[in-house]
Parts: structure tokens; sequence; C-alpha cells
């Protein structure tokens, strides 16, 4: 069996996958079992067929289950102990500590310990799993420029603890970009959402560049489209021609090809701090200001 597909394997469980005992009609004892879930409208989703073959075509996949309103869902599984064993060992280099316990628990002996992540090709096959099992590039409309878009990659992540997912964490050491968002609050029985964001598109290349030797075709090709629309776009103006096409700085010196201008727009009760454009520095530390003011004015009412 290939590293890299083990690597990508594991990666694909910890976002997708969960392993537990189940208890069984007609049985006394619980069984292990494995299991990943997979929706998609078109038939046998193709990571499943490829974590199958990933894993030496180990499981069999089962589907579709029909649910009016949904997408089809299928499913890759096994229910042996001896199968579980074997899972466990095959992706046990780059599993997280959450799907190991799960391991533990399905297996009924004390949980092996996760190993640290690297930069090295299996772990960036790791990365790639877990994107193409969580993981996504879209298109959002810019705030204040009409039918100019802006990409978003994120990662998703459930987790109960007050710290972010082993496996962001993880992710976002692989990028070498973006940052963690969270926890965001779900109703019960639900666990709190992580997300790993990057927002700046020379940022999502850079991740994109690092896992897509990896990557399957579904994210494959959300990436291309993402990139044909940015890409395509012109670039966002800098400056004002009213003021001149030798103007460098704004009136507090700040330098313009270091701070993209935009049309002013009001939050609340602000007045602009003078006609036409407004420097995104003068906003930041006009904003910085105001909030200053309310915690020194709060300080003061105590």
């Amino acid at each position: 069996m290939d590293r890299f597909d083990l690597a990508w394997a594991a990666g694909f469980f910890d976002g997708e996958g969960w392993a537990n005992a189940v208890a069984q009609e007609g049985r006394k004892t619980k069984q292990p079992q494995a299991r990943i879930n997979q929706a998609d409208p078109n038939g046998v989703p193709e990571v499943l067929l490829r974590f199958q073959r990933a894993v030496g075509g180990l499981g069999r996949i089962g589907g579709p289950y029909v649910m009016e309103g949904r997408d089809d869902l299928y499913w890759w599984q096994i229910s042996s102990r001896g199968d579980v064993e074997l899972l466990h060992h095959l992706l046990l280099p780059w599993l997280g500590q959450v799907k190991l316990r799960e391991f533990a628990v399905a297996l009924e002996r004390p949980s092996a310990a996760s190993r640290p992540c690297g930069t090295t090709d299996d772990w960036r096959a790791w990365a790639a799993g877990l994107y193409d099992g969580e993981g996504s590039v879209y298109l959002l409309d810019h705030r204040t420029h009409d039918n100019y878009h802006l990409a978003e990659m994120c990662v998703t992540q459930c987790g109960p603890d007050a710290l972010a997912p082993e496996v962001l964490r993880r992710f976002a050491e692989i990028a070498g970009v973006g940052h963690i968002n969270g926890p965001y609050a779900q109703e019960e029985p639900y666990s709190p959402v992580w997300r790993f964001k990057s927002a700046a598109w020379s940022d999502i290349v850079v991740v994109l560049e690092r896992i897509s030797p990896w990557l399957g075709p579904v994210k494959q090709k959300q990436a291309r489209e993402a990139r044909e629309v940015i890409e395509s776009q012109p670039p966002l103006p800098r400056g004002n021609p009213a003021w001149g096409n030798r103007k460098t700085h704004c009136i507090n010196g700040h330098e313009y090809a270091n701070a993209r201008l935009r049309p002013y727009l009001s939050r609340g009760k602000g007045v602009p701090p003078r006609d036409s454009h407004q420097c995104l520095v003068c906003a930041r530390e006009q904003a910085r200001d105001r909030r200053l003011q309310k915690k020194s004015e709060a300080d003061d009412d105590h």
C-alpha cells in the first residue's frame, strides 16, 4: 500500500470517519465497527472508492439511503474486529487523538498517542485528506464593490474543548497561513464549531499548492472554478485620480500603495471625516480611538 495514500486516508477519516463498539441485534457483546458517510446526488462518491482503494480494498460500500429533500447517502463500513484492528494499524501514524480514542473504545484497549505533525509530503497528503472531507473554497460578494468577488477557504471541525481541535491546529501548521476561529455554539446536543479560515487569495493559493498533489477531483474542480473568477477580475483601484495622479500618501501620511481605498460607509452615527474616500489605515486608527474612548468612559462610570 502507498504511504501517501494511507496518509490521505487518515486525514479523510479524521474528518469524516468514526469508530465505536456497536450493539447488534442477536449478539450479547458489542462489535467493533468503523464507518464513513458521504452524500452525493450522482452516485457512489469518488472519495469513498478512493478510501477503499487506499486501505487495500478493505470494507464494503453501501447505499444509497434516500430521503426526500436530501442528497442520497452512501457509506464505507467495516464490522469485524480483525478489520477494525487492521484499519487502526494502517492509519495509526497520522490519526488525530480523537479518532485514536474512538478506536481504543471500539477495540477495548488503551488509546495510542497521536504523533506530532510535520510539513513533509506524507503530512501534506494527510492535510489533503482532511480537506477533501471538511474543506472548501467559495466566493463571497465584495462588501463595497459591486460585481466583485472575494474567495475564502474554510475547514470546519466540531470540538467540545476550549482549545481548537487538534486536526485544525495540524492543518494550520501545515498550511503556514490562515487562522482558526471559534468556538461557535450550536444547539444541543451538538458540539461547538471551530473553523480554519484563509481569506487572502495569495494565502489560499499557497495552501492549495501544498496539498493539491493529493487533493480529490471534487475539491480540485471547486478550487479551479474559484481561481478562474478571482484571477479574471481586474485589480481593485488604489488611490483617487481626483487627488492627483502623483499623490502617494493620504493627508495623515499613510501610503496608498499599502492601504487600499474604499468608499466611506457609515456603521452607525459616524460622520465622514472628509469627502469622497477614506484611507483604511485612518479608518482603523479612528475605530481604535473610538473603542479606547468608550472604554475610558465606562471606567469613569465605575
